[in-house]
């Protein structure tokens, strides 16, 4: 612009004044708009510089609780201990004060409350820390529970431990957001109880899932969340202590979860903090902007405003400085103009170079801080110095920001990443790569190293190659204590495959052998240098090509069956060829996946030979090597169909050792053993080869003479021959123990033709010779006789008919009179049985048997039990009160230790009269426990019951036994009474009974009195009381009752 001259025209002076007054204005006016739009532009560079450095805040703290999450899916049984111990190490708290808490909340049904809480219980005691009452609180009814399980730190802040988190609504909506969507969420902002002021804070929620505990719809096993409390005013001064907010103010409001997709403002927005006062500077323009933010999960909406002026002094004073320069300048315009316009171009000037720092400020910030969370550092590409480095990159090597300006990248570098970080720096330098990333070690300042992820990339000009290169490092130990732990465990698992009993290889789909463990290669010997491929298996496997070709057929059907089934390969039994040469029987099944197959091999070399054994022992005796009893049978079988075919006759013989009991129970069972040996080797000497011997029980041996003879009598013949050379051999001394020992045997024959017999009775029969010979007096041979076999059969029957009368209630009661001075005082009961087809069985043929088989007992109860209720019955008919009824008791049945239970039992279950019972005993009950009989006899001689001594005189008491029992009535037998009109000594013994009852206060009855005379001579001599068919045969209770009734005496 041209400059006015001094001469210029008034009017041209004015009009100059005019126009500079008005250049004047319209250059303030400008400055005053520039002004204002570099404000606006600053304040903008400072909201997204604030609104990016909140970004990276909140994802630096979800960092942090992923990286507690890790820990739990590397393993998920980890502790508290553990727990707590990571999050001291790493000090999250120096980084970021804001984090309040960190914590691991436990998912628990209801169910498993009361375990969750014993665990807590125990945690608590673990930590040293009292308890008081239960840990859990408060008490939240629902099927879900998220309980605080794990707590860091816990000063402070011990009320959140055990904390249900299902009692808090904006907690458990994220939780359950978290759990459903398996994404960090973060919750609605709410109050900490455990603060005083400035209580508003968020909580971030990272599910953890089990997979190794996967549910029934294959889904990983829900375990709970880690969640990390963020104090909202805290994290707002920690951006502000980063640089962040320092000429603005922030307004944080929650608007609602992203999920909900609900547009920002269009529900009611709840206040999450504040920063830098709540309204503008006073000398500020009135600016103000408003962004959205989402972070993770929930949608913020942050309103700014500034709080210091955005303008230096100077700039904000520019325009009064033009204003009153041009106002003094006008005045002399013509030499001013020039000025101005060169000091508004100036001042234009300032502005752009002004832009262009700000836009260069903006574009590095964004590179250092584009990742807050990791370190980043700006470096000299060739001094390799530090230019610029953040607050992460100080904390994780321990330096302060000013000591690593004065040190360069190989002052921190372990010397054995040098050479390849140089290589990747150097292609870097020459633009062959545009960046390079790479995992080394850095040395702290304590001198301890960390494994860092680094990732170098150049700043671009444009003007020039680079001057810096932008180096980003995270923190990564962790991971590779983790990587080395994996590591190891696939070590572990190496060393459990091959620790495995069965051999384990991994074919490719190429058929590529990739592994395969040490049981694999001692089974087959085929090892990797000579099994590389599948091809070669089969080969090495099956030298034989058509058996290759039809074993691999049957290979390939059943691999291609698995999949259909679940990619099992089903189990089958292969011949497989070693290495060694040797053909090995092999189980081999496998496991189909995507790209592999797994193959499982098991040597059955053990199996089959323990088979081969167990066939043997089936049919051999382990002790003797002889044919056991299942061989015997089917051998006998054999002989006796060969024998129905070709007409000829065989024997069988069946041994038992005298006297081998004795032999076990003094001298063990290893000498009756080592006996049972040399019995079995004398046998196979006396035995032909075509003969078989075996054990057929303990001590008993069978030998079958196989049929060689044409006639019964000639097997007869040869069974007595070889009989006689088996009991000459046995008869020779034995060494046991070094001493000499002789034995016998008993031996059974019973011969056969084949027609008809079976194995069974064959055995039967020839069993039933050799007890024979051991009744002839033992060492000596029996044949079988049938009719002991039809004796022995007969028997049998009869006692399986007797059980039968049990079961079905076939006995009854016959009662036999007991006369006294001509009346009826009483009766016998005696037992009768009424067989359905036989009739009655008389008492002489199944009272001893059922004695012999123990039933005898029961018999005696089932009488006892009747004659009480038939008492009972009596005693309510006037007529029948007075009668006594006398019932026999077995040595059997008294001997029973809850005898005397029994009998009062019968008594009190019937109601019967205790006095109107007589008990009658025998005199064999006096030849065993003399003591326990007196015992039992007194105890019920205390409740009114009577004792009478049956058969006296025909067996073998002890007067002094007499004299101690407290018996009531001697009874005499039939046996004297019957001659005692014939026989003089029968008579002296009746006289000495009833003198002897009489001295000893005794009642004396007589059995078996048929005759007048009987009864006369008895009277004579002082026996009162009689019983026999004189008076009435035992007849049934109708009958007798009858008698009784009719009044009939007996003079």
């Amino acid at each position: 612009m041209p400059l006015l001259r001094p001469a210029a025209h008034w009017l041209t002076v004015a009009a100059i004044l005019f126009a500079g007054a008005a250049v004047t204005w319209l250059l303030v006016r400008q400055q005053q708009l520039a002004s204002a739009h570099i404000a606006e532009e600053r304040f903008i560079q400072d909201v997204e510089e604030s609104t990016e450095a909140l970004r990276q805040r909140v994802r630096a703290h979800a960092d942090v609780v992923a990286g507690v999450r890790d820990l739990f899916l590397a393993n998920p049984q980890l502790t508290w201990q553990q727990f707590e111990r990571v999050a001291r190490e790493r000090d999250w708290h120096r980084s970021y004060p804001e984090l309040r808490n960190l914590t691991f909340a436990r998912h628990a049904s209801t169910e498993e409350l009361p375990a969750l809480e014993r665990q807590l219980q125990r945690q608590a005691v673990e930590a040293g820390e009292p308890v008081h009452g239960p840990i859990i609180h408060p008490q939240v009814w629902g099927d879900a529970h998220f309980v605080i399980a794990y707590l860091w730190p816990r000063e402070g802040a011990r009320a959140l431990w055990g904390l249900d988190l299902a009692s808090q609504p904006q907690s458990l909506a994220a939780l359950t957001a978290a759990r459903e969507s398996r994404q960090p969420v973060a919750s609605a902002p709410f109050d900490l109880p455990q603060e005083r002021d400035r209580r508003r804070a968020f909580t971030l929620h990272y599910p953890v899932f089990d997979v190794s505990a996967a549910g029934a719809d294959g889904k990983p096993g829900f375990l709970g969340t880690v969640t990390a409390t963020v104090r909202a005013s805290d994290m707002l001064e920690g951006l502000r202590r980063t640089g962040a907010l320092q000429n603005i103010a922030l307004r944080l409001e929650d608007v609602g979860a992203a999920s909900a997709g609900v547009a920002s403002g269009a529900r009611q927005a709840t206040l999450l903090g504040a920063s830098g006062g709540d309204g503008p500077a006073a000398d500020a323009p009135v600016l103000r902007q408003v962004r959205a933010l989402q972070v993770v999960g929930r949608r913020w909406r942050l309103v700014y405003v500034p709080v210091r002026p955005l303008l230096s002094p100077s700039e904000a004073q520019l325009p009064y400085w033009m204003a009153g320069a041009g106002a003094v300048l006008s005045l002399l315009l013509a030499l001013a103009a020039g000025l101005l316009v060169r000091e508004r171009y100036r001042a234009l000037r300032l502005v752009r170079q002004a832009d262009a720092q700000r836009h260069g400020s903006e574009q590095r910030l964004q590179a250092v801080f584009e990742q807050s969370a990791v370190g980043v550092a700006l470096l000299d590409m060739h001094t390799l110095r530090f230019e610029r480095v953040n607050r992460k990159y100080c904390d994780i090597l321990g330096y302060a920001e000013e000591e690593l300006l004065c040190l360069a990248v190989p002052d921190i570098s372990d010397a054995r990443d040098v050479v390849a970080n140089d290589a990747l720096r150097n292609q870097l330098r020459q633009g062959d790569i545009s960046a390079f990333h790479m995992e080394k070690r850095l040395r702290r300042k304590d001198g301890s190293l960390v494994w860092v992820d680094l990732t170098v990339s150049p700043v671009a000009r444009e003007d020039g190659p680079p001057l810096y290169n932008i180096g980003v490092i995270q923190d990564i130990t962790e991971r590779r204590t983790m990587r080395d732990a994996l590591a190891a465990n696939e070590q572990r698992l190496r060393g459990i495959l091959d620790h495995l009993p069965v051999g384990i290889a991994v074919w490719q789909r190429s058929g590529d052998v990739v592994y395969r463990n040490r049981q694999f290669v001692e089974i087959t010997g085929y090892d990797e240098a000579r099994l590389g491929h599948a091809g070669q298996w089969w080969r090495l496997a099956y030298p034989d090509a058509a058996v290759r070709q039809r074993i691999q057929a049957q290979w390939e059907e059943r691999a291609h069956r698995a999949r259909s089934s679940g990619g099992s390969v089903e189990w089958s039994e292969y011949e497989v060829r070693c290495a060694d040469g040797a053909v090995k029987p092999l189980g081999i099944s496998g496991v189909r996946f995507q790209e592999s197959l797994l193959l499982i091999i098991e040597d059955l070399s053990q199996h089959r030979a323990a088979e081969d054994e167990i066939n043997y022992l089936a049919s051999y005796d382990r002790l003797t090597g002889l044919a056991n009893r299942r061989l015997l049978t089917e051998r006998l079988g054999h002989a006796l169909a060969a024998s129905a075919a070709s007409g000829r006759c065989g024997a069988v013989l069946m041994l038992d050792l005298d006297h081998f009991k004795t032999l076990n129970e003094t001298r063990g069972h290893e000498c009756g053993d080592v006996l049972l040996r040399q019995v079995a080797a004398r046998l196979r000497g006396c035995v032909g080869a075509d003969d078989l011997l075996a054990r057929h029980g303990d001590d008993e041996f069978v030998v079958v003479l196989v049929g060689a003879q044409t006639t019964l009598q000639d097997a007869t013949a040869h069974a007595r021959q070889v009989s006689g050379r088996i009991l000459s051999a046995l008869r020779a001394p034995f060494q046991l123990e070094g001493e000499h020992y002789h034995t016998t045997a008993s031996v059974g024959a019973a011969v056969f033709r084949g027609r008809g017999e079976k194995v069974d009775e064959l055995l039967q029969q020839a069993d039933m010779a050799m007890y024979q010979a051991k009744a002839a007096g033992r060492d000596t041979l029996r044949f079988h006789d049938p009719q002991i076999q039809q004796r022995m059969q007969a028997r049998a029957q009869l006692e399986r008919d007797l059980r039968a009368a049990l079961e079905q209630g076939q006995f009854e009661l016959h009662y036999q009179a007991q006369v006294q001075g001509g009346a009826i005082i009483g009766a016998e009961a005696l037992l009768r049985w009424r067989h359905p087809h036989s009739g009655y069985v008389p008492p002489v043929q199944f009272i001893p048997l059922a004695e012999e088989t123990g039933l005898i007992a029961a018999l005696g109860d089932w009488v006892l039990r009747t004659a009480c209720a038939q008492l009972a019955a009596w005693a309510r008919d006037p007529l029948l009160a007075p009668l006594r009824l006398a019932v026999n008791i077995s040595p059997r049945q008294f001997s029973q230790s809850d005898f005397v239970a029994q009998v009062l039992a019968a008594i009190a279950g019937s109601g019967a009269d205790p006095h109107r019972l007589e008990l009658e005993l025998t005199e064999s009950l006096l030849l065993q426990d003399v003591e326990g009989t007196i015992a039992k006899m007194t105890q019920l001689k205390a409740y009114g019951l009577d004792f009478s001594l049956d058969d006296f005189g025909t067996g073998y008491s002890s007067l002094s036994y007499l004299k101690r029992l407290p018996l009531d009535q001697l009874k005499i037998d039939q046996s004297f009474v019957r001659d005692v009109l014939l026989d003089p000594n029968d008579a002296a013994i009746a006289r000495t009974i009833v003198a002897l009852g009489t001295s000893l206060g005794l009642r004396v009855i007589a059995e078996g009195v048929e005759t007048e005379a009987q009864r006369a001579f008895l009277q004579r001599h002082g026996c009162t009381a009689w019983q026999g068919y004189l008076f009435s045969k035992p007849v049934p209770l109708a009958d007798f009752e009858g008698l009784v009734r009719s009044g009939q005496t007996f003079a």
